[in-house]
């Protein structure tokens, strides 16, 4: 009796060490932000920055990116994404560039010309590309292509394409652009994206973290 006593505890503290093993590895949680399980590519595009020459994601093959959508009439959620980026990219010293990219990609092209970005840009100190595109349903393709819903409102009812790009023509415009709040990614050195970071409730630390466990990936 003493025996199968023994038999059936060793078995009990077997099984008890398994589940604890497996509890613990679905605990484990490599990113801050929201994982991509499977990774999926990241769309590519080429589109016009502020200093109007063209921006493509390809181009950064190699390095960690880390995309935004934004823009830059946003009253607040925008606004302080960009700031965190800015952040972001000091604390990264001299990793930014050489391992590590910044691109805002805008939701208001309307509003968002070069010329617009360039003096935007400038005042807030803000280095990294921000792009944008004269061909809109280019836009609305790429917004779709990356999952980031926005209400097209802006463009399909208030203008024409291809109208005002030139200048500021429409810069005292008055309205907000619905967009998703899943609006910041992380794209790994494959072009794989991999973590997304929803509204701007996130923490710059976070993120900064997430960006060095992709840079230390073999």
């Amino acid at each position: 009796m003493r025996r199968l006593l023994c038999a059936l505890l060793l078995a009990s503290m077997l099984l008890l060490s398994g589940c604890l093993d497996v509890s613990d590895g679905q605990d484990t949680q490599k990113f801050n932000g929201r994982d991509y399980d499977p990774p999926i590519t990241a769309p590519d595009f080429t589109l016009t920055n502020q200093h109007n020459t063209t921006t493509t994601l390809s181009d950064h093959s190699g390095k960690v990116v880390v995309v935004a959508f934004t823009y830059t009439h946003c009253p607040d959620v925008c606004l302080a994404v960009e700031a965190n980026l800015y952040s972001v990219m000091g604390e990264l010293g001299s990793e930014y560039g050489s391992d590590v990219e910044i691109i805002s990609i805008t939701v208001d092209p309307v509003r968002d010309t070069p010329e617009h970005l360039a003096n935007w840009t400038s005042e807030h100190g803000y280095t990294w590309p921000h792009v944008t595109s004269d061909n809109h349903t280019l836009l609305v393709e790429l917004w779709n292509d990356w999952g980031v819903a926005v209400n097209n409102e802006h463009i399909n009812g208030n203008h024409s394409e291809n109208e005002g790009h030139d200048n500021d023509e429409h810069e005292n415009d008055t309205y907000e652009v619905g967009h998703s709040t899943t609006i910041t990614f992380l794209v790994d050195r494959n072009g794989m994206k991999r973590v997304s970071w929803s509204g701007f409730d996130w923490s710059v630390d976070g993120l900064l973290t997430d960006i060095h466990t992709l840079m230390d990936e073999d």
